[in-house]
């Protein structure tokens, strides 16, 4: 059987949107395939059916990385389209570009098929979801010379803006080493903790009072699934205050449901110890593991 790989052309769209569909992967994809990110895309057919698709997209945030994701349509696994569409990611790569994919744990093809080609494992991450009903606690949180305000109420404060600013940068940085972060301005971090569908109001940040300083924050975001809500980026100042964390999601618990949202999505690195203690300290449901690859 002969599998013809070319360049992906805007009248694939229709088989690529059944595709993507096919495999789980449309949510993750279609912007990405609809926008200026994408970088160079290639579609395998047999006879007149598209089987499997190889995209490739960059990261103004992570600008080191050629992002790439292999699909396949199941039914023609069988005929090895996967090493064909690998070749051809090899073939395009730029130099100095170190190559990036995920996969869910459970595609064992897929991901024999990167280990055996010089990938390695950098991170796995849990998406999990937190019936707020099974968690409501009202409890108040106090402490001496530390007060906790909104996100909102940060943002009137130039001083304590600032310090947001600079704490979110710090924690991102050291939570993506393996992939490293670009050069961007106070500004332009602003702009990434404002964005469109951050809960100003229900997003929770730890300040000491007396240092005018950012101790620990949780951000919380709108979601596209019904009565639900995810949790964003979250740190503290300090490993040692980690444990903070927990406390202001406590908060967004509470709120969330006193505001008819039943469930909290939430997305923990393994590389990030702070957003782990938020899932080591609330009963997430188990669900599969998103596996990161990379290759220099």
């Amino acid at each position: 059987m002969h599998i013809e790989v070319k360049k992906y052309q805007d009248e694939d769209e229709p088989q690529l949107i059944r595709l993507l569909n096919f495999c789980f992967e449309y949510e993750n994809l279609i912007n990405i395939v609809k926008s200026n990110q994408l970088n160079v895309a290639f579609s395998a057919y047999f006879e007149n059916d598209l089987v499997g698709i190889l995209l490739t997209w960059k990261s103004r945030i992570h600008p080191y990385c050629l992002y790439f994701r292999i699909l396949v349509d199941p039914f023609y696994r069988h005929l090895n389209i996967e090493t064909q569409l690998l070749l051809k990611l090899e073939e395009i790569k730029e130099e100095g570009l170190t190559l990036q994919t995920s996969t869910w744990e459970t595609s064992n093809k897929q991901i024999n098929l990167y280990l055996h080609n010089g990938f390695k494992e950098i991170r796995r991450t849990y998406i999990s979801a937190l019936a707020v009903s099974d968690v409501i606690n009202d409890r108040s949180l106090k402490g001496k010379g530390v007060q906790i305000q909104t996100l909102e109420e940060v943002l009137m404060n130039k001083e304590l803006t600032e310090a947001l600013i600079h704490q979110v940068k710090t924690v991102y940085e050291e939570t993506h080493e393996v992939n490293p972060v670009a050069h961007l301005d106070a500004d332009q971090w602003y702009e990434l903790i404002v964005s469109n569908d951050v809960l100003q109001d229900w997003s929770y940040i730890y300040i000491d009072s007396e240092e005018k300083s950012i101790i620990a924050y949780s951000f919380l975001h709108e979601s596209d699934e019904i009565k639900t809500v995810e949790l964003g980026w979250c740190g503290t100042n300090g490993m040692e205050q980690k444990q903070l964390i927990p406390e202001l999601v406590h908060m967004q618990v509470n709120y969330a449901y006193r505001h008819g949202f039943e469930f909290i999505i939430g997305e923990f690195d393994t590389t990030d110890s702070y957003a782990l203690e938020v899932l080591t300290r609330f009963p997430f449901a188990p669900s599969p593991t998103w596996i990161t690859f990379q290759k220099e």
